[in-house]
């Protein structure tokens, strides 16, 4: 029996992926969402119901047994803490990205090619120990935000903002923005490759003006589209088309040029300091700032790995079948 309560049940985490199956077969469903016309979309559903899934979900535990849900609740507890607990060990193991595909060497190359930058994983790393328990934080899509999705984890709910699988590139900068207008008080952090960054730059204007309140953004710069480019890695033989990124910008000087504060850094230590510093800007100051994260241009996992394959060469082509 699934219960799934205001999701849209969509094919990105429904149909088979990275080797796993993860809808269970032979499942009773039972869907809530507030638009009918989600219901029974993706998947068939053996009850609908039309309603707010806060209001469905306590009628149903108004409807339900003192001790429902009770059998082998220990026992289910105990393995999800065990998986937990496993997970955060090869978690904090980890520190550069594999090349796990054969014949692709695209991560050992990067990293070769700049051996002083920091890796998406230890940058991370360094921002968990920085950031505050309370904060609000955002992330935009990309390679190195999805990376990062692995570590936060959060005390309290709405805490977390994220495009999720709507896909939006450049909602890390105004999401955050919205989060502190909407909690003033709150420390918030925005995070968002220089890709995406690149959508929503403009809104450094906003920021600056007076009466706008103050917010942290961290930019990771590795001077690429990264998720077209793992792709490209994987499936293209590196034909790079459209991925690269002008490596003369400097984001944290543009956001000086507004009126703001940037720094760039380069080392776990600097980023560690430089966050420290902004999110106590933010909060006694009323500072805006922006940190220029330099990262090497390691690449993580594909977001559709089964939606891709090489291309098929259907005919052969030859400089000779093209006309002057």
């Amino acid at each position: 029996m699934v219960l799934a309560l205001g999701t849209r049940l969509n094919p990105f985490s429904t149909l088979p992926g990275y080797g796993m199956d993860y809808w269970p077969k032979d499942v009773k469903l039972i869907q809530v969402d507030i638009n009918e016309a989600r219901i029974g979309l993706t998947k068939p559903v053996n009850v609908g119901i039309q309603g707010d899934a806060a209001m469905v979900a306590e009628g149903i535990l108004e409807a339900l047994g003192p001790d429902a849900g009770n059998a082998d609740r220990g026992a289910r507890e105990a393995a999800i803490k065990t998986a937990k607990a496993s997970w955060a060990v090869e978690l904090e193991s980890m520190e550069t990205e594999a090349d796990v595909d054969e014949g692709i060497t695209w991560n050992q190359r990067a990293r070769d090619a700049h051996p002083d930058r920091m890796s998406p994983r230890i940058a991370w790393k360094a921002i968990m120990k920085a950031m505050p328990k309370d904060a609000i934080m955002s992330t935009d899509i990309g390679n190195n935000c999805a990376i990062g999705n692995a570590y936060p984890s959060f005390e309290k709910s709405r805490k977390y903002l994220s495009p999720g699988l709507f896909g939006p590139c450049g909602y890390g900068f105004p999401s955050i923005i919205g989060a502190k207008v909407g909690h003033p008080d709150v420390p918030v952090v925005g995070f968002a490759g220089d890709g995406a960054f690149g959508i929503s730059v403009n809104e450094l204007t906003s920021v600056g003006r007076q009466g706008w309140p103050p917010v942290t953004m961290v930019v990771f710069r590795n001077y690429q589209w990264g998720a077209e480019k793992r792709n490209t890695t994987l499936w293209y033989a590196d034909n790079f088309v459209g991925t690269e990124l002008d490596p003369v910008v400097e984001y944290a000087q543009v956001a000086q040029a507004c009126g703001l504060k940037g720094i760039k850094v380069k080392t776990p230590a600097e980023l560690e300091q430089a966050l420290k510093d902004a999110v106590d800007g933010q909060l006694n100051r009323k500072e805006t700032t922006l940190i220029e994260v330099v990262l090497t241009q390691e690449l993580g996992e594909p977001f559709r790995r089964d939606a891709m394959t090489k291309p098929v060469v259907v005919a052969g082509i030859s400089v000779a079948d093209v006309r002057a």
